[in-house]
């Protein structure tokens, strides 16, 4: 793990909630890895439910599912909201409270029922705007929430199909910095169309770069705003693996 991503972690591990009507991070350092799954795991076994049959309920691979068991696995703080919601709705048919779920979140029952915001999952991943910076964990570590209608505006995926990953490097200066964030809608991967796309250009290295027509059928140009730094390159389609179109972003002012 990067001393970067450690910075990282921290940072969205802080309450940042703000008036309504603005953007808000749903995260905050009240409760440690061990004291959530220990306490979805027991709110599963209240229900009497196995591992594969709850994580089915919730249209999740057990796999998925277990990510909220497993301190190992999950970073500590609030259940995600969005979460939440699911496993309260899974567990009501076995006389489970959704109160008893919702608490989970460090929010009022009612608010978590009636928060009409959408969540989109922050990664701890950086996508690199110079030579590829390999990525070391793919788990969400928090939440960014939106007011309503707002995502509708950028892209018609769902919250579930957006993510959003950190930006690190100089090659796409001025429209990217580093430290900026970027949301990717993953639904999105249709190179023939030009815009802003996170890649992997072979190995695990994700890169964030303009994607241009090329002199030859079956290339793409990859290029770097920052041009007098990092020269353009004509890549095969079949040598990118395509992560999903860039379609917000956020950073320092």
């Amino acid at each position: 793990m990067s001393a970067y991503s450690a910075q990282m972690r921290t940072h969205f591990k802080r309450s940042l909630r703000t008036d309504a009507g603005g953007l808000s991070m749903q995260y905050a350092d009240m409760h440690s890895s061990d004291d959530i799954t220990v306490q979805v795991k027991a709110l599963r076994e209240r229900a009497g439910l196995s591992v594969r049959k709850l994580a089915m309920r919730m249209g999740k691979s057990s796999s998925g599912y277990l990510h909220y068991e497993s301190p190992d696995r999950y970073k500590g703080g609030p259940l995600p909201v969005a979460f939440a919601k699911e496993l309260a709705a899974a567990l009501a048919p076995e006389g489970i409270p959704s109160e008893d779920v919702f608490r989970l979140t460090g929010l009022p029952a009612g608010k978590v029922e009636q928060d009409p915001v959408d969540l989109v999952d922050i990664y701890d991943v950086q996508a690199s705007a110079g030579h590829g910076v390999v990525v070391y964990d793919e788990e969400a570590v928090a939440q960014l929430a939106f007011p309503p209608g707002y995502l509708s505006k950028l892209t018609s995926a769902k919250p579930q199909d957006l993510k959003i990953i950190s930006v690190k490097g100089d090659s796409m200066v001025p429209t990217l910095a580093e430290d900026d964030v970027v949301m990717l809608d993953v639904t999105k991967r249709d190179l023939s169309y030009d815009g802003l796309f996170v890649i992997k250009d072979g190995g695990d290295a994700l890169l964030v770069k303009r994607i241009g027509r090329a002199s030859q059928r079956g290339f793409v140009t990859i290029i770097s705003d920052n041009r007098t730094v990092y020269p353009s390159v004509e890549k095969a389609l079949a040598d990118i693996e395509v992560v999903g179109r860039v379609v917000w972003k956020g950073g320092k002012v």
